[in-house]
C-alpha cells in the first residue's frame, strides 16, 4: 500500500466521513482515513448501551450537504436512537463510497511534523507509517473515556460494562444485581433501561443533574413528508440560531417577565422537550444568576413532583451549579425509575466509594452487593482525544507540552506550531453549544477551503499564528467570565478529570456569532493564519473587549443588518432594544423624572439618587446614539449602576436628535441640562460645587464641548469629564478607523452617515462646538 498521500484523516464518524467526501470526492485529493473501530460511526459505533440516543432532533442531527441524502433518509423517531444513527452513517459511507479510503481497526499512535519535507509522518498501532501533507483530526470530542478511579476495581469478579464501549451482543442482566456509577447524560439514559431489566439496581451518584424531558415520539409519514418539504427552510433558519437548530428565539430577559409569564413559558417548553427550555425561553439564562435561578428553581420543582420519597427527591435536586452550565441532559422515565422498589440511590458525596471488592461496592460502612457494574463515568472530553495522538509539531513541540496548562487554539481549528493540521470542532470552538453535525460540516468545509487555498497558491504550509491563538484565548476567556459557566465544575471548563487544568473549552456565544467570526476571518484572507510563514493580520473582531463581543453576538442572533443599511426608525428602534440587554436594575434611594428648559423648550431628564445622607457629588450623564437615536430609557441601567457605584447623584438629560434638530441643538440642550442641574440639585441632596459631566459615544462628544463652553464662559468649573469613546473628528483618518472600517455593526460608513445627519451643513465640521479636536483644549477639567 502506498504510504504517501495528500491527507490523513483520523476517525470515521460524522467528522471523518464528511472530511473524506470533501477532500477526496470534491477536491480530488488522495486521502487515507484511520478508524480504531471495525466500522464507521465513531461515537455511535461504540456507545451501544441501552437507551443511547441523541438529544437533538433527528432532522437536525444529520448532514445537510447533499439534498438527495436529506430526502431519501427516513427517520423513524423524533430523537433517533443509536442503532438508527449508526445505520444512517453506514448508509452515508456506502452512498458516497467512503469505506475504500478507511483502514478500520487501526489506531493512530503518533503524528510527527517533518519541517524539511513539510509533511506529517503518521504512525499506527500496527507499526505502519504514512506520510501526508495535511492532517485532519476528526476523531470526536467524546471518544476518550475518563478513568473512573474506583479503588479495587481490578478485583471485581463480576462483569464490568463501560457505556463508551458497550458489547455488540445483547447484555442480559435479568435476575442480577446491577450497579450504575455516574449520573451524567449517559447515566440518565442507561439507568431506566437497567431498572427495567435487572432484579435490583443501585445508582451511585456524585453530582445530581438538572434533567428536562426529552419528548421523544415516533415520526409519522405525514410528519416526515413535511420535514422533507421544509428542509431548505429548516436548514436556513438553523443558521440563524444560537444552537444551530430551528428552535424559536428567546425572550430578552427572565427578569422582565412576571412570575406567571415565566411559568407559562417554562411549562410550554418543558412539555415540548429538548434544549428549547434553555435556548427558547430567555436570552439571559446563561449570563445572569438571578435569571438562571428562575429556571433552575422551576426544574427543581418539577423533579420533586416526580419522586415519591422526599429524601430521594432532595438527593436528585441539583444545588451546586446554575442550570445549563454543565451539559444539559434530557430524560425519559429517569426520575420515575427511583420510585421503583428495586432501585436505590446512593449519594457518594455524602458517603464516598471507598473500594470495590469481588462482589460489592463499599461506601463507608455499607456494602452494596452487585453482579454487574456499569460505568457511565464520562469522558476526557475535547482535549483527551487530541492529547492521545502523539502529536509532535515544529521544533519537536509535543502537544502534551504545548497544552500543559490547558488547550490553546485559534477558532478550535488548529494550533500554532502545528502546520497543515486541522482539528475538526477542536477546543474553544462553538460545538459544545451547537448542533454537532452542523458544526462539523462547517469545520470540514473551512478545512477543505484552507487546503484548497494552500494548494492553489503554491504554498507549503498553512498555520495558526501565535498572535491569533493568544487573541482567541483571551477573547474566549473573557467571554466565559461574563457567563455563569465558571460557576460549575464541568468538562466545559476542562475540570471534570482529576489533574486536568481548569481552562476554557467552550466558545460561549453560540453558533451564529462564531460563524460570523469565521466568515470574517476567511473574507480577510485567512486572518490569523500564516501561509509559508507570511502572517495574515488578525481580524479586528478578536481585539474587541469581551462585553462588546457579547453585545454583538446578541445583535447577530437578532439578524441585525449593518447600521448604514437601516432606515432611521429602524436604527432608533435597534438602539432602544439595547435596554433589554442590560443587567438587572439596581435599587436606589430615589429615581425621579424631571423637566428642564433649554433653547428648544422643555426637555425630560431623570435623576438617580444613591442611598446615603449626602450631600452627594453630581454626574450629568449624556446618552449615546450617534446624535440621531438613544434616550433616557436606554441609559437607565448604566445610570443606576453609576449612582450606586460612585455614591453620586446622576442626572440623565435628553437632548434633541438629528436630523430633525441638527447641530447645535444637542449641544445647547446638554449645556442647559448642566445649568439646570447646578441650580436644582440641592433639592436632591446634591452638592452643586461638585459637578462632573460625562457621556458615551455621541454623549461623550457633547460632554467635552459643554466642558469647553463652560470654561470659555467663565462659569463654575466642572470637576471632571468622563468620556467613553467620544467621536472627535469626522475627517480623522486614524489607524483604528482604517483597521475597523468594516465594523462590525458600527462601520466607517455608518460613522460618516451619523456625522452627516448631525452636522447638517458640512461646513459645521470645522466648528469646535461640533468637533472638539478643533478647539483649544487647555484648562479643561480632567
Amino acid at each position: 500500500m502506498d504510504n504517501t498521500v495528500d491527507a490523513v484523516i483520523i476517525g470515521a464518524g460524522f467528522s471523518g466521513l464528511y472530511a473524506i467526501h470533501k477532500l477526496r470526492n470534491e477536491l480530488g485529493l488522495d486521502v487515507r482515513a484511520f478508524e480504531a473501530a471495525e466500522g464507521v460511526g465513531g461515537t455511535w459505533f461504540h456507545n451501544r448501551y441501552p437507551g443511547a440516543r441523541c438529544d437533538i432532533e433527528s432532522v437536525h442531527y444529520s448532514y445537510s450537504f447533499d439534498e438527495d441524502l436529506q430526502r431519501e433518509w427516513r427517520w423513524t423517531e423524533r430523537f433517533a436512537g443509536q442503532p438508527e444513527i449508526l445505520a444512517y452513517l453506514e448508509h452515508v459511507a456506502d452512498r458516497f463510497d467512503l469505506r475504500r479510503s478507511i483502514r478500520f481497526g487501526t489506531r493512530v499512535t503518533s503524528a510527527v511534523w517533518d519541517e524539511d519535507a513539510a509533511r506529517w509522518t503518521v504512525g499506527t498501532d500496527d507499526g505502519a507509517t504514512v506520510s501526508a501533507r495535511f492532517l485532519v483530526c476528526g476523531q470526536g470530542n467524546l471518544s476518550t473515556p475518563a478513568d473512573p478511579r474506583l479503588p479495587g476495581l481490578h478485583r471485581f469478579a463480576g462483569r464490568v460494562l463501560r457505556t463508551s464501549s458497550w458489547p455488540h451482543e445483547e447484555v442480559d442482566v435479568s435476575g442480577l444485581r446491577v450497579a450504575v456509577v455516574g449520573t451524567g447524560s449517559t447515566g440518565i439514559q442507561v439507568i431506566p433501561e437497567m431498572a427495567r431489566r435487572a432484579a435490583h439496581l443501585t445508582v451511585f451518584q456524585r453530582t445530581p443533574n438538572f434533567a428536562a424531558p426529552l419528548g421523544n415520539a415516533p415520526v409519522s409519514d405525514e410528519e416526515h413528508a413535511e420535514i422533507v418539504a421544509r428542509y431548505p427552510e429548516i436548514r436556513a433558519r438553523s443558521k440563524e440560531t444560537f444552537l444551530g437548530t430551528d428552535y424559536p428565539d428567546p425572550e430578552p430577559s427572565a427578569l422582565d417577565a412576571s412570575e406567571e409569564e415565566r411559568r407559562a413559558l417554562y411549562d410550554r417548553y418543558w412539555e415540548t422537550g429538548s434544549f428549547r427550555i434553555l435556548t427558547s425561553t430567555y436570552a439571559d439564562l446563561l449570563f445572569d444568576e438571578n435569571a438562571n435561578a428562575t429556571l433552575a428553581d422551576y426544574i427543581r420543582e418539577r423533579i420533586r413532583e416526580r419522586i415519591d420519597d422526599p429524601e430521594t427527591a432532595e438527593m436528585l435536586v441539583p444545588t451546586d451549579h446554575p442550570y445549563g452550565t454543565k451539559r444539559a441532559p434530557f430524560e425519559t422515565d429517569y426520575y420515575d425509575t427511583f420510585n421503583e422498589p428495586h432501585v436505590r440511590l446512593v449519594d457518594v458525596r455524602r458517603t464516598p466509594i471507598t473500594e470495590v471488592t469481588e462482589n460489592a461496592i463499599v461506601c463507608g460502612d455499607e456494602e452494596h452487593p452487585i453482579d454487574v457494574l456499569v460505568l457511565a463515568t464520562g469522558f476526557d472530553a475535547v482535549t483527551g482525544p487530541l492529547m492521545n495522538l502523539g502529536l509532535v509539531g515544529r521544533d519537536g513541540l509535543k502537544l502534551t507540552e504545548a497544552w500543559a496548562d490547558g488547550p490553546r487554539t485559534y477558532l478550535g481549528l488548529g494550533m500554532h506550531g502545528f502546520p497543515n493540521l486541522f482539528t475538526i470542532t477542536g477546543p474553544q470552538c462553538a460545538v459544545v453549544l451547537q448542533n454537532n453535525p452542523q458544526a462539523i460540516e462547517e469545520h470540514v468545509e473551512l478545512t477543505a477551503e484552507a487546503i484548497r487555498t494552500t494548494l492553489e497558491g503554491g504554498h507549503r504550509t498553512f498555520e495558526v499564528t501565535r498572535e491569533a491563538q493568544d487573541a482567541w484565548f483571551a477573547l474566549v476567556s473573557g467571554l466565559l467570565a461574563l457567563t455563569l459557566f465558571p460557576r460549575a465544575n464541568s468538562w466545559y471548563m476542562g475540570d471534570n478529570v482529576e489533574g486536568k487544568p481548569r481552562t476554557p473549552i467552550v466558545f460561549p456565544l453560540g453558533a451564529t456569532f462564531y460563524r460570523a467570526i469565521c466568515t470574517d476571518m476567511v473574507t480577510r484572507g485567512w486572518a490569523g493564519f500564516a501561509l509559508d510563514g507570511q502572517a495574515q493580520e488578525i481580524s479586528p473582531q478578536l481585539e474587541l473587549d469581551p462585553p462588546v463581543s457579547l453585545l454583538l453576538a446578541g445583535l447577530a442572533a437578532q439578524g441585525v443588518r449593518p447600521l448604514e443599511e437601516l432606515e432611521l426608525d429602524e436604527a432608533r428602534g435597534l438602539l432602544e432594544t439595547f435596554a433589554m440587554l442590560q443587567a438587572p436594575k439596581r435599587e436606589l434611594a430615589r429615581v425621579e423624572d424631571a423637566t428642564f428648559t433649554g433653547p428648544g423648550g422643555d426637555r425630560p431628564a431623570r435623576v438617580y439618587v444613591p442611598h446615603g445622607e449626602g450631600p452627594f457629588p453630581v454626574l450629568v450623564w449624556l446618552h449615546p446614539g450617534g446624535w440621531v437615536a438613544g434616550s433616557i430609557a436606554m441609559a437607565d441601567e448604566p445610570c443606576r449602576a453609576l449612582a450606586d457605584d460612585l455614591g453620586a447623584i446622576v442626572v440623565a438629560p435628553s437632548y434633541r436628535l438629528a436630523p430633525e434638530a441638527p447641530f447645535p441643538a444637542a449641544v445647547e440642550d446638554a449645556q442647559a441640562a448642566v445649568e439646570w442641574a447646578a441650580g436644582a440639585i440641592d433639592a436632591y441632596r446634591g452638592d452643586a460645587s461638585r459637578i462632573a459631566i460625562g457621556g458615551e459615544s455621541a454623549g461623550a462628544n457633547l460632554a467635552t464641548v459643554v466642558a469647553r463652553r463652560r470654561r470659555d464662559a467663565g462659569g463654575p468649573a466642572l470637576g471632571a469629564q468622563v468620556l467613553l469613546y467620544p467621536p472627535i473628528d469626522p475627517n480623522a483618518r486614524t489607524e483604528s478607523r482604517e483597521r475597523h472600517a468594516a465594523g462590525p455593526i458600527v462601520s466607517a460608513a455608518a460613522a460618516d452617515l451619523l456625522w452627516t445627519l448631525y452636522l447638517g451643513d458640512p461646513a459645521n465640521a470645522s466648528s469646535p462646538d461640533a468637533v472638539p479636536m478643533r478647539a483649544d483644549l487647555s484648562g479643561l477639567p480632567p
